[in-house]
């Protein structure tokens, strides 16, 4: 496949092999890291002259063409990938691997970013060490998600203390919940929302005061954790 004549976008913008290089610029040839290197070399068999698509975070997307180790750009598009809605979803921490889970299926319907807490009836509890480390693994399955949806943005990853700083931080956030008699289901609101969702006990009775009135349903049945936020975001995201 090396070296071969191929006209820009033959197999359009969504065919080109793509990754992620944070804040590549459109008008100089750049070195690729050594990761995205070996997936278009070794794995994807790409060799020089092959055209490739980078994705610098900023919307935009970069057609290049492969040459050694460097991406020399040869034009710019902006796809019009991301949602106009900028959906973030808080995130009551849940067990074993669940939240990888959640992070990966969120990011390829389109969240823009998550808040992970730790709520009171949550088993898991991070101490600093374990919560840098899951937070980068987090980011990177954010990122390896947001690049084969074909999204041009990376959501971000927060953390907050719990769902009493959340509130604070977002007010008028609606908050999932399994309180017999809300009559009010998720709908979007706004350029922007964010869903908060709680852990596999369901929330307390002293968080449960501090929801209050931000309480909404997706319906009749009780969905697991690991499947609430993603069928959140899709109310939102994937509707007409």
């Amino acid at each position: 496949m090396g070296g071969r004549d191929v006209p820009p976008y033959m197999t359009g913008l969504r065919g080109l092999p793509r990754a992620f290089v944070l804040g590549a610029l459109p008008d100089e040839p750049f070195e690729l890291p050594e990761e995205e290197l070996d997936k278009f070399r070794k794995v994807l068999r790409l060799g020089t002259g092959d055209q490739i698509a980078i994705l610098p975070g900023d919307g935009s997307l970069l057609v290049c063409r492969l040459d050694g180790r460097r991406a020399v750009p040869e034009a710019v598009e902006w796809p019009a990938t991301e949602a106009s809605l900028r959906v973030t979803v808080a995130q009551a921490l849940p067990k074993g691997d669940k939240l990888d889970e959640i992070v990966r299926g969120c990011t390829e319907i389109g969240v823009a970013g998550f808040v992970l807490f730790p709520s009171e009836r949550s088993v898991v509890r991070w101490d600093a060490e374990k919560l840098a480390g899951r937070v980068r693994r987090l980011e990177a399955i954010a990122g390896e998600s947001a690049e084969v949806s074909f999204r041009t943005r990376l959501p971000s990853i927060a953390v907050a203390g719990d769902l009493a700083e959340v509130l604070a931080a977002h007010p008028h956030a609606a908050v999932l919940s399994e309180v017999e008699g809300i009559a009010g289901g998720l709908r979007r609101l706004g350029d922007a929302m964010t869903v908060v969702v709680g852990p596999e006990g369901g929330w307390s009775p002293r968080e449960l005061e501090l929801i209050g009135e931000r309480g909404v349903t997706l319906g009749p049945r009780v969905l697991r954790v690991d499947h609430a936020a993603a069928a959140a975001a899709a109310i939102l995201l994937l509707g007409p």
